[in-house]
């Protein structure tokens, strides 16, 4: 497609916009809390398989993007992954250190597959604003 006026160059630009608020950033955004999810799970040490299991996301869309919240519903995650004392007797004993599993999964994320995630998800914008 060439651009012949400042219309055409306008027309483009309402393509790319619609594409963008019709679902290009969601759909991409879930493939992302996936494979996050993906690594994640990776990084969760397994005892019965129950923590690993549990690991989910959900994508929130917003006027501006799209938020990837990853989430462990397991009573437990939490203490696993950020670290808890250790009480007996009503005393504290001790302090266990945090796996820290979540923010290694998303590093792990960040390392590998971002970059090339983030293109993929530009990519798609240009296509739909090419017509």
């Amino acid at each position: 497609m060439s651009m012949k006026s400042l219309e055409d160059l306008e027309r483009a630009f309402d393509r790319g916009l619609n594409a963008w608020e019709s679902g290009i950033v969601v759909e991409h955004a879930e493939k992302m809390g996936k494979k996050i999810v993906r690594e994640v799970k990776r990084e969760t040490k397994v005892v019965t398989g129950n923590l690993r299991r549990r690991w989910d996301e959900r994508v929130e869309a917003r006027s501006n993007g799209a938020d990837i919240i990853v989430e462990n519903d397991a009573e437990y995650a939490a203490p696993v992954n950020d670290g808890h004392r250790v009480v007996r007797g009503g005393r504290t004993v001790g302090f266990v250190e945090g796996r820290h599993m979540l923010e290694k999964g998303i590093a792990n994320y960040q390392n590998v597959y971002l970059k090339d995630d983030l293109q993929e998800m530009v990519d798609d914008l240009g296509k739909k604003m090419r017509g």
